[in-house]
C-alpha cells in the first residue's frame, strides 16, 4: 500500500514538474525573442539616425575587406 502511495505521488510531481517546466521554458524563449527584437529596433536606430552616410560607407567597406581576408586566410 505504502508503494502504491509513493508512486502515485512521483506520478503527480512530475506531471506538475513538466507542466511547470514547459511554463517556464515558454517564457524563457518569448523574453529572448523579445530581447533580440528590442536590440534590433536599437541598432537600426544607432545604424539608420545616428551614423552619418560616410560613416556607414566606412562600416560596409570594412565588413567587406574583413570578408574578403577570411577568405583568403582560409585557402
Amino acid at each position: 500500500m505504502k508503494k502504491i502511495l509513493l508512486y502515485i505521488v512521483v506520478i503527480i510531481a512530475a506531471i506538475g514538474l513538466l507542466t511547470n517546466l514547459d511554463y517556464f521554458l515558454n517564457m524563457i524563449v518569448s523574453s529572448l525573442i523579445f530581447l533580440l527584437v528590442l536590440g534590433l529596433i536599437v541598432y537600426g536606430i544607432y545604424y539608420f539616425f545616428i551614423l552619418t552616410p560616410s560613416q556607414r560607407k566606412y562600416k560596409k567597406a570594412l565588413r567587406k575587406s574583413k570578408r574578403k581576408y577570411r577568405q583568403k586566410s582560409k585557402r
